[in-house]
């Protein structure tokens, strides 16, 4: 099949690298993909290394790609030409769609089956929208049970859920054992600084754990650094965070760690959460989103159910103090986690397709 992805940016968001490994393992199983991001790193403010080294990836699968432009998000005639040219050049079979705003630009593509994703429990747009582009999506798709019965609630067409997936070999697994006497156990936090991921929670309930032996590693850009590091130093937990910017080793940060955090105020389906679970690792999750299905599946971790300091606080402790705790959730996390590959998600996707072109 001929398949044209339509993303936000060649950045280091999750439902970025899940369509970068996506279009991958489709080119590998011998379909044909074609890319179209919507704004380049420096329109959007993310990281033009990053993008770099992203768009090179792509490259060396011979995944072509273009760019609309931001200009669209204000000038939509100019997103609609965007797509039709890529429709007319690359004559794909699906257009797939994972943002709202590609989504709406699509209501004017003249040929191809329309697929959307919504990569967050929250829509961001009203249900009028999601109306108008019944006209002309053929099918949408829930990333988790949760973004499903959303779509569900907006939408008279088909919502089929498809879980997000990853590629293994991006990932080095470990079984966490137990810690030396005297050694830090180590927290890694991935994510864009940002109100959704909700930083604040994590670092204020970090400062309720007094002389717990812990560090804390935050990977991941964004406009609240700055005032995320003072609640650190507010909170007398400065010294134990260290804040990383964005990175590029993800895969070695996940295999040094012991804890994977997460307190985010509103989620779908989390790639970080995913990646951390094949490696292997624990996991304290708020239970937004599809947070808490990934880990009532597999058993390899503890979910907040209510987002306040005192909850999140006391999984923090029960998690850092308990080395028995950590390596059951860690074995689980290696024997359970097998529904979250790439491959998996690839398969369900071409399936869908072909039913939609069918259609």
């Amino acid at each position: 099949m001929r398949i044209l992805h339509i993303i936000s940016s060649a950045a280091a968001g999750g439902a970025e690298i899940y369509v970068r490994d996506l279009s991958v393992e489709m080119v590998n199983a011998g379909h044909e993909v074609f890319i179209l991001f919507l704004d380049r790193a420096s329109e959007a403010g993310r990281d033009g290394n990053f993008e770099s080294v992203f768009l090179k990836e792509l490259e060396a699968q011979n995944i072509s790609y273009d760019f609309i432009g931001s200009a669209a998000r204000k000038k939509p005639w100019r997103g609609i030409r965007s797509i039709n040219k890529a429709v007319s050049s690359f004559s794909p079979d699906i257009v797939h769609c994972h943002l709202y705003y590609a989504a709406i630009f699509s209501l004017f593509v003249k040929r191809a089956k329309v697929v959307y994703t919504h990569h967050n429990i929250r829509l961001g747009a009203s249900s009028l929208i999601y109306k108008l582009l019944d006209m002309k999506v053929s099918r949408y798709v829930g990333i988790c049970l949760a973004c499903k019965k959303k779509l569900e609630d907006v939408s008279r067409k088909k919502v089929v859920r498809i879980d997000n997936g990853v590629t293994p070999t991006r990932l080095n697994k470990r079984l966490r054992t137990q810690k030396i006497s005297g050694e830090a156990v180590q927290l890694i936090s991935v994510g864009r600084l940002s109100d959704q991921k909700n930083l604040s929670l994590l670092i204020s309930s970090l400062g309720q754990l007094g002389d717990c032996n812990y560090q804390l590693k935050i990977a991941g850009e964004g406009a609240l650094r700055a005032s995320l590091e003072q609640l650190a130093l507010d909170n007398g937990v400065s010294d134990r965070i260290e804040f990383l910017g964005n990175v590029t080793n993800v895969d070695e940060l996940l295999y040094d760690a012991d804890i994977f955090v997460m307190s985010s105020a509103w989620e779908g389906l989390p790639i970080a959460q995913i990646e951390a679970t094949l490696s292997g690792l624990p996991v304290i999750v708020t239970n937004v989103g599809g947070c808490a299905e990934i880990v009532h599946k597999v058993c390899n971790g503890i979910v907040v159910d209510e987002l306040n300091e005192d909850s999140y606080a006391a999984a923090l402790r029960k998690m850092v103090t308990n080395d028995s705790l950590r390596n059951i959730f860690s074995q689980n996390a290696l024997s359970y986690s097998s529904d979250y590959l790439i491959k998996t998600s690839s398969d369900k996707h071409i399936a869908l397709y072909q039913d939609a072109t069918m259609a």
